[in-house]
């Protein structure tokens, strides 16, 4: 059965998703008036085109992506990408692809293979690490989002380890966790828990990308979606009180920050199989 979007709604369902998670800055010495690192061609010269200071509109786009607004973020990165592959700012549109690619993977992964391929083709070619890591990320939920968990965990985990206390260490983690839960199922009956230690490497998972991002200022939606995975995991292993408690954590942090719908209907999804009580208004 294949799986086209990269979700966690159906966490808090009884089977696996059936369908289907820091300001960006220039590179180089800015006292030099360099802002950026010389880049090197397919063929292995160089390019010859001034590489200029990534875009505000990427920093903008990660933040509504991490609120849950994917359409606000797609509309953003959409033309960006094209016009920075077209002018050939090989690290500018590296990160752009890589989070247009987590934007638009849910609903439909399939959208997400031509952005994560030239994220991780940029990565590749600039030696830029947060590239690298913005194209495992990418390229990752391109194949959790398609079917291919194992795969997505293995991107994910070496997005990690690239850099363990970087800017997007807590989000490779709640991806890695993600995958983790979808390995749990298999065998013949797909919603069926085949493999319930995968779920125990969830739950450790998400705790340790909650802590991480909570010691990360402007990380708290991150944290906020590992709750959310925590009570997940929680909420398969009929700990239902476990799962309501995490829930609600993640519930608090969302309504702060104004999450969008994607998210809100996750959490109610999570409460409503864990038949959570619900706070007023």
């Amino acid at each position: 059965m294949k799986r086209t979007l990269l979700c966690l709604t159906a966490f808090a369902l009884l089977g696996a998703c059936g369908k289907k998670p820091t300001d960006t800055t220039p590179p180089g010495d800015p006292t030099t008036g360099d802002t950026g690192t010389k880049t090197n061609d397919p063929a292995g010269g160089q390019t010859g085109v001034p590489q200029e200071p990534d875009p505000p509109a990427i920093a903008q786009a990660r933040e509504q992506y991490l609120l849950g607004n994917y359409d606000k973020s797609k509309e953003l990165l959409e033309p960006l990408t094209a016009d920075l592959k077209t002018r050939q700012q090989l690290r500018a549109s590296g990160l752009s692809a890589g989070w247009l690619a987590l934007a638009v993977v849910d609903p439909v992964a399939e959208n997400a293979k031509e952005p994560a391929e030239h994220a991780v083709a940029m990565g590749d070619q600039t030696g830029d690490k947060e590239v690298q890591i913005l194209g495992k990320l990418a390229l990752g939920s391109y194949q959790l989002g398609t079917d291919d968990p194992a795969n997505a965990a293995t991107q994910f985990e070496a997005a990690y380890k690239l850099q363990t206390d970087g800017p997007h260490a807590s989000l490779a983690l709640v991806l890695y966790g993600q995958a983790k839960v979808n390995m749990a199922f298999g065998g013949e009956e797909k919603d069926q828990i085949a493999h319930p230690e995968e779920l125990d490497s969830a739950a450790s998972t998400f705790i340790k990308a909650q802590r991480l991002a909570a010691s990360q200022p402007g990380s708290e939606m991150v944290a906020a979606r590992a709750y959310e995975g925590i009570a997940s995991v929680a909420n398969y292993k009929k700990n239902f009180k476990e799962a309501c408690t995490q829930i609600a954590e993640a519930a608090k942090i969302y309504k702060t920050k104004g999450a969008g719908q994607p998210l809100v209907e996750r959490v109610n999804a999570i409460m409503d199989a864990a038949k959570c009580e619900k706070a007023a208004g």
